[in-house]
């Protein structure tokens, strides 16, 4: 029987709990397959998680204003999403879920989700958040690359994810070191191609 190393169990056991942490209740998932719901499901919860792990600018937060988790385009989530973060806060603020179009102001999110289905308004969406202190979380391979902070990717049909610590300083957010041994680290792409 192999024995893990106990840097390998903490990550294990970090994964379940991000996994587990923001259980989603029943309620309509739409047409997605079975598959896609789970997907889903696991990475809703992360996106709760992310925000335990992240510290923002003390000016990106009013005093009793609430945590807005934003969604941008197709909302692969549904109602169950806002369900699981009924009576929810995080340091205090309650959470409140918004989705925005293209032309909506998007301006007052804590974090935005970008879904993979446009990738052209994600790097759009991307380019008018380079500096602001939102972290953006999105969906693919490049994600994290073109200048998200947080991307998911499928990893033999698990989610994982990446941070980009260059969008991450830019945005003056602090990512804990616990999330950071849980993910790919990455930067810019552009820094990657020069080095």
């Amino acid at each position: 029987m192999e024995v893990l190393s106990p840097a390998v169990k903490f990550a294990c056991t970090c994964l379940l709990l991000l996994a587990a942490a923001a259980p989603l209740e029943a309620g309509d998932a739409g047409p997605l397959p079975s598959s896609s719901r789970d997907e889903y499901e696991v990475k809703a919860a992360m996106l709760y998680n992310f925000a335990k792990f992240v510290d923002w600018p003390a000016a990106a937060l009013a005093p009793g204003a609430p945590f807005v988790i934003g969604i941008v385009g197709n909302d692969p989530f549904g109602i169950r999403f806002d369900a699981s973060l009924r009576d929810k806060a995080v340091n205090g603020h309650p959470i409140v879920v918004r989705r925005f179009a293209l032309a909506d102001d998007m301006k007052g999110c804590q974090v935005l989700f970008l879904s993979a289905a446009d990738p052209a308004r994600a790097r759009r969406v991307l380019q008018s958040f380079a500096r602001a202190p939102v972290l953006t979380v999105g969906e693919g391979e490049h994600f994290a690359a073109i200048g998200g902070v947080i991307g998911f990717v499928m990893d033999d049909r698990r989610v994982r994810f990446e941070i980009n610590l260059d969008a991450a300083h830019r945005a003056g957010l602090q990512i804990s070191s616990k999330l950071l041994r849980l993910a790919t680290v990455r930067r810019d792409a552009v820094r990657e191609a020069r080095n």
